[in-house]
């Protein structure tokens, strides 16, 4: 894992993440249509997205 990916967030804008800093992935307030990245120090940024669907962006970065 080596590099950066592009999602969208819940708000319309699109974010770059570096998948080397995101420590974990978890589904975001119990809705499958979201997710919520976790990095290094405790920040999160939610995108939309499964986790299947954000998991397999992150793999693939």
């Amino acid at each position: 894992m080596n590099g950066f990916v592009r999602l969208e967030a819940v708000d319309g804008d699109f974010v770059v993440v570096n998948v080397d800093r995101v420590s974990f992935v978890r589904r975001y307030r119990g809705e499958n249509g979201t997710s919520a990245i976790n990095f290094e120090k405790g920040n999160y940024i939610v995108v939309k997205g499964s986790l299947d669907n954000v998991m397999t962006i992150l793999a693939e970065g």
